[in-house]
């Protein structure tokens, strides 16, 4: 179950980034299925899961399409709402020549998500539960609370990098986060990049026994450390068009796998190569890969 945000993504690609008060000629306009949430629910159920999406959209144009296109992705929602007032809508710029993105997000619907849209019962049937802070977190500390420890593996995508409460934290197994949202978490600056400064960065958490966390460092790789081990995964080295819901799939990704292995490392490899695909097209829940992909990529 995916607990998140869903967006209508308005995107343009161009060849360079404007500077403040320039005006250029983008190449092209597209939009897309996005959202967090969305990517992360689109990206699972591609590779073989059987996901439930809860979220809520609004009762503007961008709504039912919104639904529509949930649902062709074969993502039960039953328990996507509908909200009076806008949808979400994330604005993004694509800089076709570095495959780089810029992000501004208006929450619309997603700011009223709610932790009492899911029975206990519902919550009881939920091996893997999944958010990220594009919905308010009071909700998801709200709903991870609700979970008993071990009958269901909660996974925090710290993401975008905003404050949140050490309940939360706490109520959370496993935490996925890249190296901007690693300083949020430590409140301290990385050195650089390599795996010693990730290291010594993740030390300052203070990881409880029942907790992980994933650290992903784009074209570079991961890091990962779970129980007391930690291993760092090279990135695969591709031809990226467009980078917009990239690290969306790699949460799915990892998820699906963990749902037929407990194993987060290999998890960890499968959702790297998961990740390295969808780089290679445009678009974000478009561009999420199907498990025979993923399983052929050398």
């Amino acid at each position: 179950m995916v607990f998140g945000s869903i967006n209508m993504d308005l995107v343009v690609y161009s060849d360079a980034k404007p500077n403040d008060g320039e005006t250029i000629i983008g190449n092209s306009f597209e939009t897309f299925l996005g959202g967090k949430g969305s990517n992360q629910a689109v990206a699972a159920s591609k590779l073989g899961a059987d996901v439930s999406f809860v979220g809520k959209v609004g009762s503007d144009i961008y709504g039912q399409k919104l639904k529509e296109k949930l649902n062709l992705e074969k993502v039960n929602t039953q328990l996507l709402k509908e909200v009076e007032g806008e949808s979400g809508v994330a604005l993004i710029n694509v800089i076709e020549s570095s495959s780089e993105n810029q992000i501004i997000v208006i929450p619309g619907a997603n700011a009223h998500v709610s932790a009492d849209q899911i029975d206990d019962k519902t919550l009881a049937s939920v091996e893997i539960l999944i958010s990220q802070l594009e919905v308010p977190p009071n909700q998801i500390e709200l709903l991870f609370s609700r979970v008993k420890q071990g009958h269901c593996y909660r996974i925090l995508n710290v993401a975008p990098a905003i404050e949140f409460s050490t309940s939360l934290f706490n109520e959370t197994d496993l935490l996925v986060v890249n190296e901007i949202e690693l300083e949020a978490l430590t409140k301290k600056k990385l050195k650089d990049t390599n795996i010693d400064s990730i290291r010594a960065s993740v030390d300052l958490l203070s990881l409880a026994k029942h907790q992980a966390i994933v650290v992903t460092l784009g074209a570079e790789g991961i890091y990962v450390r779970d129980q007391n081990k930690d291993e760092y995964i090279e990135g695969h080295k591709v031809n990226s068009v467009d980078t917009t819901g990239s690290g969306d799939c790699f949460v799915g990704a990892m998820a699906s796998y963990l749902l037929e292995d407990k194993n987060l490392f290999d998890a960890s490899v499968f959702a790297n190569k998961a990740a390295s695909i969808s780089v290679t097209r445009k678009g974000a829940s478009s561009s999420m890969p199907t498990k025979d992909e993923v399983v052929n990529l050398g």
